[in-house]
């Protein structure tokens, strides 16, 4: 009764606001003696009808028809023809209105109404999809597809490829149906038009209810469900757990699914929806059945059979209810306006009850507004979710950096005693643990947002395989337990996700060996199952405790933790195996698993590799990186002192700006740097592009992820600015993926770190910079042209010489002009012009105007200008002696023996 009642309030003021409308319209129908006009009246009234009563809607829409087609009005009689396909659609008798919508169909084609007739081709495959005769079905959407794509309607688009996917389930082609689902999906999304995503969800789990891939339904139908909580429509509700009920229930999960049948059983109960009690009684019935519980299957037996003729007789009743219809029409006109005087006195009385009712209208409105705030707020929880999940890697890998730093600084000093060495190694094992548990979650985060791509490789798969496997023979001797492990012995060389597959193998081999006792054996086999369609099996046995049976259906659950692991070393997180299952769909592969409880556990995984059966979007292909040897390696350290001995040589340090927000790892690279760099320091990208400009740097070195300005922005800028283009950029991330490292790369960062890094490998990284920008500043020294266009540089560098070099020639013949002057015309501070042309050119300021003079010189000698004395004058020399002096100085000889050196050749 409660639920009648608060149906009722939103109802009854909806209601007497459309019958405000209608009495408007029918009052402008009793007045108007125009024909055409009364036709648009009729479809009007009949419109209105249709949510109020579905007889009239019926009896008008007639009326408006064959006034219509009395005076050839065919644009109104194809509208009305189409209007009352609807009404007939809406209650079942298809027959009935797939003749009105082929006798619209045909008004509009005769018109040239292209969009009418895709409209209306859309609607008949709606019929055909009811009727359950889906080729049809397929055949208008298609028609009325290919103007909804000529027009670029992508919603339109979105809404028949979901239509079309419809068709195909019926068919039960329900691989290709999925492919619809998916295309249609993202618009929907991106509109959060809530009605479609739930058909699509629905229907995408109905999909893989009827292809046997049960977790994938179960997630769909969940999603449904989520979808369906978010709106008032009770038969969705209904609807959604009935159908996750039946899933649970054909899948042997009995006692879960009684639970979602008795609540779609009770909805259907609150909405009298005969159609979901009947399906509701009968799933009921086999549940009770299955419990051998005969009382309760005999009830819900005689609620199936109650129901099922309810449904029958409901629809005789409509058949016996267009009968009458069509009897009243063909009746005298009298007995319509009786009819409608009786109708008006209803709405009088329904007129004055909706006074009442307005006060209870704007308090269930106000509770649908704070219902749409508490949904606003959902929404805004799960984008903070998301953003926490991408923040994490920047917070947990930086102390990950200070941790292991340290360690591995510690484990190089060869004087520590075996004791102290065993300690910092636990430290380096628990943290390279605690940073493996970060990538973990980090990989869930971008699986369930849909973000993570294959990166393929093309290389030797079986190479691969032995690499990752062989890694753990040392585990094994350690924990003396027997490896045994079997490859193929030819070589396959095709594409596959290394890190992917890295990440399979080292989950399930670790959870191998952490399960079984000292003394017992894992065994690890890849084998080819099909070369051609290149597929390959991975299995792993061991003898170790195994898992209880009902327990198995459980273990690829996220945080789920086998009963009795109670151990502390065999206490995990609960996401490694959940991990592990989902990087073995997003292969396109599967896993199974068998266990007995003290002999062992099993684990079969089926993996297609290559790129054939994937789409484009699903992967990037990379090229196979050479790996450098281990920081750790002598010839690495060797190799930086060398470069920093160079470095020390010059007349001063270099000058490196350290932009990071967190103090200790600012600490840390200038700890490891300050020997052989002069450091300067900020703590995000505003201040650090400030101090880049005023101190113009030798190198930035930048992490990504800051407050105020991100790293990303930072070097868009510093690469974009002439007067800080030139200085190279290093990037520090936590973000490791390629896409982010392709970002960094593309706003100009000239090299790329993740973190946590190792300190040596950036000392080698900042030296090796450094030292490519010295030799490009000697290059250009020695280019006597001194053209930018024939060096290296950026093209800001670029623009900025040619504005210098223009500058001076401009003012070629000024005695006075200087560096000030230059300074002053360049609009920079005298610092920042020598820090720039000191960086480029290896030349002071002055030295770049005397060299630019001087080749201007040597060219006007060649050119035969005058003589010596008036080249001198002409280049803004005013002393002959040391204009001469300054020309042997750059080309090694006197400008009189320049003259005949030329004019002899």
């Amino acid at each position: 009764m409660k639920t009648l009642f608060i149906f009722n309030l939103l109802i009854i003021p909806l209601f007497s606001l459309s019958q405000s409308k209608l009495d408007s319209l029918l009052s402008e129908l009793d007045r108007s003696e125009d024909n055409v006009e009364k036709v648009l009246l009729y479809k009007e009234v009949s419109k209105q009808y249709f949510n109020l009563n579905i007889d009239s809607a019926i009896t008008y829409g007639k009326q408006g028809l064959a006034l219509a087609e009395r005076i050839d009005f065919q644009e109104g009689a194809a509208d009305i023809n189409n209007n009352l396909g609807i009404f007939y659609r809406t209650i079942g008798l298809y027959n009935i209105s797939i003749d009105y919508y082929f006798k619209s169909l045909e008004i509009k084609e005769q018109l040239n109404d292209i969009k009418g007739v895709a409209s209306t081709q859309n609607n008949i495959g709606v019929v055909y999809a009811e009727m359950e005769d889906p080729d049809p079905a397929i055949k208008y959407y298609n028609e009325s597809l290919k103007y909804y794509e000529s027009v670029n309607d992508t919603l339109k688009i979105a809404t028949l490829i979901m239509n079309i996917g419809n068709a195909l389930l019926i068919k039960g082609i329900y691989d290709s149906a999925l492919i619809c689902y998916n295309l249609a999906k993202p618009e929907f999304e991106s509109r959060n038009i809530v009605s479609n995503l739930y058909k699509i969800y629905l229907n995408i789990g109905e999909s893989y209810e009827n292809m046997q891939v049960f977790d994938s339904a179960q997630k769909y139908f969940e999603k449904a469900l989520i979808t369906s909580l978010k709106g008032t429509n009770q038969q969705w509700h209904a609807k959604t757990y009935l159908y996750k009920g039946r899933l649970l229930l054909n899948h042997d999960s009995i006692n879960q699914s009684f639970v979602f049948l008795k609540r779609a059983y009770t909805i259907g109960k609150e909405i009298d929806d005969i159609l979901t009690l009947r399906d509701a009684s009968e799933l009921l019935m086999k549940y009770f059945v299955s419990a051998n519980s005969f009382d309760s299957a005999f009830y819900y037996s005689s609620e199936y059979t109650k129901y099922s003729n309810a449904l029958n007789f409901g629809t005789l009743s409509r058949y016996l209810g267009i009968a009458e219809t069509e009897f009243k029409y063909t009746s005298e006109i009298r007995e319509n306006e009786i009819q409608m005087a009786k109708q008006r006195f209803l709405r009088n009385i329904m007129i004055l009850f909706s006074i009442l009712t307005l006060l209870l209208t704007i308090y269930i409105y106000r509770s649908y507004r704070n219902k749409q705030k508490a949904n606003r707020l959902l929404a805004e929880m799960d984008e903070l979710k998301s953003r926490l999940f991408s923040n994490i890697s920047h917070e947990f890998r930086s102390p990950l950096t200070l941790i292991l730093g340290p360690i591995e600084k510690m484990l190089s000093k060869t004087e520590k005693t075996p004791a102290s060495r065993k300690t910092v190694k636990m430290m380096r094992r628990n943290a390279n643990r605690l940073l493996n548990l970060v990538n973990q979650m980090l990989d869930l985060s971008k699986l369930d947002a849909g973000s993570m791509k294959l990166e393929l490789v093309e290389g030797d798969l079986i190479k691969s395989l032995k690499v990752i496997i062989l890694s753990f023979a040392s585990l094994a001797e350690q924990k003396k337990i027997k490896f045994s492990y079997n490859f193929p012995e030819e070589k396959w060389t095709t594409c596959f996700d290394q890190d992917k597959l890295e990440k399979i193998l080292n989950n399930l081999l670790s959870n191998a060996f952490k399960f079984t006792p000292e003394g017992g054996e894992v065994i690890c086999e890849v084998k080819t199952i099909d070369r051609k369609k290149e597929v390959i099996g991975l299995t792993i046995r061991d003898t170790g405790r195994g898992i209880p049976a009902d327990q198995l259906d459980k273990i690829f659950n996220r945080f789920h933790q086998v009963e009795g692991s109670s151990e502390p070393e065999t206490v995990g997180t609960g996401i490694g195996l959940s991990l592990t299952k989902e990087l073995v769909d997003l292969l396109h592969g599967d896993i199974k698993v068998e266990s007995d409880v003290g002999k062992g556990t099993s684990f079969f995984i089926r993996l297609p590799v290559g790129k054939e059966h994937l789409k484009e979007l699903e992967y990037i292909l990379v090229k196979k990186e050479k790996l450098t040897k281990p920081a750790l390696a002598e010839e690495v350290e060797e190799c930086a002192e060398e470069v920093f001995e160079e470095t020390k040589l010059e007349e001063e340090f270099p000058l490196v700006l350290i932009v990071e927000d967190h103090d200790d790892i600012r600490a840390h690279i200038r700890e490891h740097l300050e020997d052989c760099c002069r450091i300067i320091e900020a703590e995000n990208g505003i201040e650090g592009l400030d101090k880049a400009i005023e101190n113009i740097p030798d190198l930035v070195i930048t992490d990504l992820m800051m407050p105020e300005m991100d790293g990303i922005e930072m070097c868009r800028k510093l690469k974009t600015d002439e007067r800080t283009s030139h200085i190279p950029v290093l990037m520090l991330t936590a973000k490791a993926s390629v896409e982010d490292r392709v970002t960094g790369l593309e706003t100009g960062a000239d090299a790329y770190v993740t973190k946590p890094f190792n300190i040596k490998e950036l000392r080698v990284r900042v030296t090796k910079l450094i030292e490519q920008r010295k030799k490009l500043r000697e290059r250009f020294s020695k280019n006597i042209k001194l053209e930018p266009k024939d060096i290296a540089i950026t093209s800001a560098d670029e623009k900025f010489l040619n504005r210098v070099i223009g500058i001076i020639e401009e003012k070629m013949g000024d005695f006075e002009f200087d560096a000030q002057t230059l300074q002053q015309e360049m609009t920079l501070s005298r610092s920042q012009l020598f820090r720039k042309l000191k960086a480029l050119t290896d030349l002071s300021i002055t030295e770049f105007i005397r060299t630019i003079r001087l080749k201007r010189g040597a060219k006007l000698l060649e050119q035969k200008f005058g003589n010596v004395a008036q080249v001198t004058y002409e280049v803004g020399f005013n002393n002959l002696s040391y204009f001469a002096k300054c020309f042997k100085e750059l080309f090694g000889v006197s400008p009189s023996e320049y003259v005949k050196r030329n004019s002899g050749s």
